[in-house]
């Protein structure tokens, strides 16, 4: 169950060491949404980290055309005690893992995160008290910054056309030949994410942004996908945001 404070709400994931695959929390209502973290424990493309998600949970009680600008911070706790305080974590953490991201959250893309989170081994050494008495404790910040019914980007602002990421995206997983359905749907999903990222302009995306979408796809690349096209508008973005910086 989670507990919330305001914008914030920490999640304590239990029996953390029997856990499989992917678990969720308990939905909270934030602005006039309702959110959910999304955990995949074995990670979306390498075993030995976790995959940190953050989801709009009630898509389908949402207008059509929906969109949500939010910054949101995903943080895995350190615990100072065998007693995980939910309140304490919300206010005054330890040194911890934190990421953070700003998103348009909308019906194509209600979930964005960090596929390379923390890895397994630092969670479960001892000495770093990520994981007491087998409990693991979350804490998310989300600030919905803009609500808006729809929205249209021009395609000079655009690196990537929505029609041609889709179409791209398709045409990847075609050629693809995963061993099981599951693999083939996390791979589309991250490659539709990754291509949202690119429809960002230079100025709404940050270096740390820059970095998480290399590192997933170098992973999605690894799985045998055919996605030159987008290593290509990475590149692009990539030059196009340190001339903005120099």
């Amino acid at each position: 169950m989670a507990k919330q404070v305001g914008h914030k709400f920490a999640w304590v994931i239990k029996d953390f060491s029997s856990l499989r695959e992917k678990c969720y929390s308990t939905p909270v209502q934030i602005g006039d949404c309702k959110w959910r973290l999304v955990v995949y424990l074995k990670g979306l493309f390498k075993s030995d980290h976790i995959s940190l998600f953050l989801e709009v949970a009630d898509v389908k009680s949402l207008p059509f055309g929906w969109k949500r600008l939010v910054k949101f911070r995903l943080t895995i706790a350190k615990q100072v005690s065998e007693v995980p305080s939910l309140l304490l974590s919300l206010f005054e953490q330890g040194p911890s893992v934190l990421k953070k991201s700003h998103r348009w959250f909308d019906q194509k893309n209600p979930l964005w995160g960090f596929p390379t989170m923390i890895p397994l081994a630092k969670i479960h050494d001892k000495n770093e008290g990520f994981l007491v008495n087998d409990q693991l404790m979350i804490v998310a910040e989300v600030d919905v910054l803009q609500v808006v019914v729809t929205s249209e980007k021009s395609e000079e602002t655009n690196p990537l056309s929505q029609v041609e990421s889709v179409s791209s995206v398709q045409d990847s997983v075609v050629e693809f030949r995963a061993r099981n359905q599951h693999l083939k749907t996390a791979c589309t999903n991250v490659l539709l994410s990754l291509t949202q990222t690119l429809c960002l302009t230079p100025q709404e995306l940050s270096v740390g942004d820059l970095v998480e979408a290399e590192k997933a796809l170098a992973y999605t690349k690894d799985t045998g996908l055919e996605v030159e096209w987008l290593v290509k508008k990475l590149n692009e973005v990539k030059e196009k945001k340190e001339a903005q910086s120099g």
